[in-house]
């Protein structure tokens, strides 16, 4: 030891040992209230702190799930947001086919509206895939089904497509792979509905109207033909007869043909007396020429001879038919009036003269002549269109006449074809339309037609100007439906509730598209031509409602399960972290007054080491 070495006494000693003590318990409880734990180390208890921490772990893990949790039960909101939206496109798709039923007439303005109506069913239903297309959230989308898909194969619709008068085949709405016979047939022979016939021939005051003729191979047609009345009574009549895009007009009962005498040169002495009968005006088929001489009459009726150009059928000029009437009335005078009194001049100008024979002159050898005419009292008229189409009618004077102005409308008939399309499927069912059909039964015209499957809906485009061509040939071609894509599970949802993975619920996407694997709304029929093809429709929507009902209630289900499991998680989160606050956190009062305690404890092993130092002073007291 070494004589400079500092030697503190027993007391002095023992006193700044407790003191150096109370000061680290008074650092130690210092750091408890500055930090609020009092385990902030392993050192300072590892049972306490490693449990702490596990429970810390386990709260964090849950804390990661409950937001899982939540971001899913966001995906599965906006899944239910798409179903009340394409809810109310169904509703309106409803509302749609009610305003088709309400228009089932087979007049133009029926059709017309049904057409548009169609329309406007298609493109809610094109809406509501692309609201499923819009539905996603964080990459998943569960409106859109588990991706099964069916379709017809290219090398079948090319069969289809290769048959005279049929194009753009498909089929739609496919619930399950089939093959399809679709075969042409029928002879193209041309008729009307005779209920048709019988109102044009009552309303339009016609007689014997007949519709005939056989489809054109190059320009056939499915339209209805028309007959339009105009004109009134006691004056010109005109008749348009139309059929697609052709009309012909024709003219009749005007009442301005003429026929009249006149004296030329009177009778006298050595003169004798020249008169003269002269037809004008407009010349009709059926309207009578009459030439009277002292009594005696003469008459003759104009034929489509006298009108008509016997090689091309073509129209001949006024002055033409005129002069055509007046020779053959010339004739009937110059054959009837004796020869040995009259002399009948050759007809020149539509006029021909009447003259006192040879040697007769003079006022006693006068006579009397006069010209009458009247309009034909029946007036037939045919017409044939470029489809192949006849129409041929009379039209009667008197029958007209009673009609008055009532007469002057449209009459509509509906044109029957002998061309019918069919397709069979592999269960030997067949679906067919035909140009014989009364309309609202599954006629056939031109444009797309539909033909409707358990399996699915075959769809064609029909074009009359060649399918003569196909039913001549009896062509026959299969359209092929197959799955073209697998099911796949991309879209389910698997939301896990604990860390090890031991407890979660799988959310599967729901199918709500049009197609056959999901709502099977199929795009409208037939224009909506049949009382059928809105029947179909109303069925699909029927489905689609139900369909929906049962992809909402699986989603609220799912969403109930998720939400709970949420609560749960948060709650039990929750109980953990407060746990390990039991194990690490420090009482604060109680800390608190521990500190107090040693601070009281800090002054007073300052006071005692004090009172030993002084000892060690009153030695000094001694020199």
């Amino acid at each position: 030891m070494s004589s400079s070495d500092v030697n503190l006494s027993s007391g002095m000693r023992s006193n700044l040992l407790l003191l150096q003590k109370t000061n680290k318990q008074v650092e130690n409880i210092q750091q408890k209230l500055a930090t609020g734990n009092k385990v902030n180390s392993a050192l300072d208890g590892p049972n306490q702190f490693f449990a702490a921490k596990n429970l810390s772990t386990r709260a964090g893990d849950l804390s990661s799930l409950k937001e899982a949790m939540g971001q899913s039960i966001s995906t599965i909101q906006a899944g239910d947001k798409g179903i009340s939206a394409i809810q109310d496109l169904v509703e309106q798709a409803k509302g749609i086919t009610a305003s088709a039923y309400s228009s089932l007439g087979t007049d133009a303005a029926s059709i017309a509206t049904r057409k548009g109506l169609a329309e406007q069913f298609n493109r809610i239903k094109d809406q509501i895939d692309k609201i499923v297309g819009d539905s996603g959230y964080a990459g998943k989308n569960l409106l859109a089904g588990n991706g099964k898909n069916l379709d017809s194969t290219a090398d079948s619709r090319k069969a289809v497509n290769s048959i005279s008068g049929l194009s753009s085949s498909r089929v739609t709405n496919v619930v399950s792979a089939d093959t399809y016979s679709v075969k042409v047939s029928g002879t193209g022979n041309v008729s009307g509905n005779l209920d048709d016939i019988a109102a044009a021939e009552r309303d339009r005051g016609l007689a014997s109207l007949k519709v005939s003729g056989k489809l054109s191979a190059t320009a056939g047609n499915f339209s209805d033909i028309t007959i339009e009345m105009r004109g009134n009574e006691g004056r010109e009549r005109t008749v348009v007869v139309s059929e697609g895009g052709e009309s012909r007009t024709f003219k009749f009962f005007d009442n301005t043909q003429s026929a009249t005498a006149t004296l030329q040169t009177a009778g006298a002495t050595s003169t004798a007396q020249v008169s003269q009968v002269k037809i004008s005006g407009t010349i009709e088929e059926g309207d009578t020429f009459t030439a009277t001489v002292n009594g005696q009459s003469f008459t003759y009726k104009a034929a489509a001879e006298d009108l008509f150009d016997a090689g091309t059928g073509a129209d001949l000029d006024a002055s033409t038919r005129q002069a055509n009437v007046a020779s053959k009335l010339r004739d009937l005078v110059n054959t009837g009036l004796d020869t040995a009194k009259f002399t009948v001049g050759a007809a020149a100008s539509g006029a021909f003269t009447i003259s006192a024979a040879s040697g007769l002159s003079g006022t006693a050898n006068s006579f009397t002549v006069s010209a009458t005419t009247g309009n034909s009292e029946q007036k037939s008229i045919s017409v044939t269109f470029s489809s192949g189409t006849t129409v041929s009618f009379d039209v009667n004077a008197k029958d007209l006449s009673a009609l008055g102005g009532s007469a002057n409308k449209v009459s509509t008939i509906e044109k029957n074809v002998d061309i019918e399309i069919s397709a069979t499927n592999l269960n030997g069912v067949t679906v067919s339309r035909s140009g014989t059909n009364d309309r609202g039964n599954a006629k056939l015209s031109d444009g797309e037609n539909s033909f409707t499957f358990a399996s699915g809906t075959v769809r064609v485009e029909v074009d009359a100007k060649e399918i003569l061509n196909a039913a001549t040939a009896q062509k026959t071609a299969n359209l092929t439906t197959t799955q073209r894509t697998d099911a796949s599970t991309e879209n389910d949802l698997n939301v896990q509730f604990n860390s090890d993975n031991t407890s979660s619920i799988n959310v599967l996407s729901q199918n709500v598209t049009t197609n056959g694997q999901g709502l099977r709304i199929d795009y409208a029929q037939n224009g909506f031509m049949d009382r059928a093809d809105i029947d179909k429709a109303v069925a699909s929507l029927d489905y689609a409602t139900q369909g929906l009902r049962s992809a909402s209630q699986s989603l609220s289900t799912n969403l109930n399960v998720i939400q709970t499991r949420e609560s749960f998680t948060d709650e039990f989160s929750n109980v953990l972290v407060e746990g390990s606050n039991k194990l690490i956190q420090a009482d604060q009062n109680e800390e608190g007054a521990n500190l107090l305690l040693l601070q009281t404890r800090q002054q007073l092993g300052t006071i005692s080491l004090s009172l030993a130092n002084q000892a060690q002073q009153s030695i000094l007291r001694l020199f």
